[in-house]
């Protein structure tokens, strides 16, 4: 007997149809995503260590105090390309073409606090990518040193390294696609108009991708810092010199050669750029320029870092077997050395901020003396102390013959550097300037400005007290040379500024480097040695500034009337 199923067939119309099928959605982001767990994670860990910074250990001495001049000065005068505030004359762009510009608008702090807090998203970012599992130790690392970098308020260069980093994430580990290849070259031009230095060592690792034979992402990296600084050294004429002693090289070539060392053979670009970075260390001790001891920042801030990854790149990927013993442990005490070093350096801010000094805080009555005093109507000098407050402090006042520029304070002050400053080379240094008043105050002075401060207190027939407080005391300088030449005479003398009145056609020499930016309506400037020679055609009150517009000027310098 045969059994039939009691299952009941059903009518093919009757049976409810299947679910439609949906195209999986993709996965949101979200603070949890794992792509950007470990740029969250390093940015979160140090947002603690920003605010402190911001809230605490930014009083404004230091690099900062730089940061701030520029700042001001850009603020008050925003299409003057030259400023007269220091060293005779600067150009505003031989520091930074767009740093300057970004502070006046947003704030020194807010743009420490974005730029370090981008840079360190960009490498983290960057470290995830190439390293993936082992990303997050490196990340914080780096992390830790790029807030040490804005403690030491070098704000114009954490906002080119945000960009240099933006560059190298662009192209790391990614096929050359012109896309990427854009948005490289972009961050390349301006991470170096932000920065030079941080746009010299862009160039350095597009160097090391060209010797990896990856020559379009080279090209990208290095085309763009080239172009900028070969512009603003022709329109921008600067010279400047950053000393670096021979000691100040040990520790860059060393990183450097550890990380080369540490480094697994299929790190090409990393291995390559190290041995250019130590060889232009090596160069840069031995060839005087105005990166200096500058160039030591690539590897004080990143050799811990990836000294940190190599290790731990070898270890996820168990090539410890194939390696001595003895190597491995050199490898881990050299990376624990680097990182121990860079976390005491840093952590030691965290005590706390130096007090700010009285005074810093007194300044109304040397303000006040100095307008009395007509000081506005020559040049001033003021020793540079310890924290390079007091350049800031007067800067927008008077204009002050050094500021916080070690480059130009050395080309234009090598006296100070030389070790043979006395009595009557310092006095000829005055008259050369053009100095009429010497301020002193009672603050701890640079190493640069120690003998120019026991000389001033040891009194000098040439110079005369005038004026004291509790604070500070101001001397004339009795026999300076004027800042213009006869016939003309100084009216006012500011930071963007200058103007004279010429009794009768003629010519006056004025004792302000020469820029081609340079203007005078009504009269004709020409180079004069390094001074500015004015000439005029009939009398008259005669204003000098620069504008990045021109002017209506002919080949000669001279103004043109409409």
């Amino acid at each position: 007997m045969s059994v039939q199923s009691s299952t009941l067939a059903v009518p093919t119309a009757l049976r409810p149809s299947p679910p439609p099928l949906r195209r999986p959605r993709r996965p949101r982001w979200s603070f949890a995503s794992a792509r950007h767990r470990v740029p969250l994670l390093a940015v979160a860990v140090v947002l603690p260590l920003y605010w402190g910074w911001d809230a605490f250990l930014a009083t404004g001495g230091g690099d900062l105090a730089a940061q701030y001049a520029w700042a001001g000065f850009v603020g008050r005068h925003p299409d003057t390309p030259y400023g007269l505030f220091w060293f005779g004359g600067t150009h505003t762009v031989n520091y930074s073409v767009i740093s300057p510009h970004l502070m006046a608008l947003l704030g020194v702090r807010a743009v420490s606090v974005l730029s370090g807090v981008s840079a360190t998203w960009m490498l983290a970012a960057l470290l995830d990518r190439t390293l993936a599992r082992v990303a997050l130790a490196p990340a914080l690392v780096g992390a830790l040193a790029l807030w040490y970098n804005v403690v030491l308020g070098r704000t114009t260069f954490a906002l080119g390294l945000a960009f240099a980093l933006a560059a190298l994430l662009a192209v790391a580990d990614r096929a050359p696609r012109p896309a990427r290849l854009t948005a490289a070259a972009l961050g390349a031009l301006f991470a170096t108009m932000g920065s030079p230095v941080a746009g010299l060592f862009l160039l350095v690792a597009g160097a090391g991708y060209l010797i990896a034979r990856q020559y379009a992402k080279g090209l990208a990296l290095v085309v763009p810092p080239v172009v900028v600084v070969g512009l603003t050294t022709v329109l921008f004429p600067f010279q400047g010199e950053q000393p670096m002693a021979a000691g100040r090289m040990i520790l860059p070539v060393l990183l450097s050669a550890a990380v080369m060392w540490a480094s697994p053979r299929e790190w090409r670009v990393v291995r390559a750029s190290s041995a250019l970075y130590a060889a232009g260390v090596v160069l840069t001790w031995l060839i005087p320029s105005p990166i200096g001891n500058n160039v030591e920042r690539l590897a004080l801030l990143f050799a811990p870092a990836v000294l940190l990854a190599a290790a731990l790149h070898r270890r996820s990927r168990r090539i410890r077997h194939g390696v001595h013993r003895s190597r491995m442990r050199a490898m881990a005490m050299v990376t624990a050395l680097s990182v121990s070093y860079l976390c005491v350096t840093s952590l030691m801010h965290l005590r706390g901020p130096d007090p700010v000094p009285g005074w810093v805080t007194h300044t109304d009555g040397v303000l006040a003396a100095l307008d009395r005093l007509g000081a506005d109507r020559g040049r001033v000098e003021l020793p540079t102390d310890r924290d390079h407050r007091g350049a800031t402090l007067l800067g927008p006042h008077v204009e002050l013959m050094r500021g916080w520029n070690q480059q130009l304070d050395v080309e234009r002050g090598r006296l100070f550097y030389e070790g043979k400053l006395d009595g009557p080379s310092y006095h000829a240094w005055l008259r050369h300037w053009a100095v009429g008043f010497v301020v002193l105050h009672d603050g701890t002075p640079d190493r640069s400005a120690v003998q120019e401060t026991a000389l001033i207190k040891a009194g000098q027939d040439w110079l005369e007290p005038v004026w004291q407080d509790r604070y500070w005391k101001i001397y004339r300088v009795r026999d300076t040379l004027p800042l213009v030449s006869a016939p003309a005479e100084l009216q006012h003398a500011g930071e963007a500024e200058l103007t004279l009145r010429m009794p009768h056609a003629g010519t006056s020499t004025v004792r302000i480097e020469y820029s081609p930016w340079l203007r005078a309506e009504g009269a004709c400037l020409s180079a004069d040695g390094q001074w500015t020679r004015l000439t005029v055609a009939k009398a008259g009150v005669y204003r000098l500034t620069s504008d990045y517009a021109g002017g209506p000027v002919d080949e000669r310098g001279c103004w043109l009337d409409d």
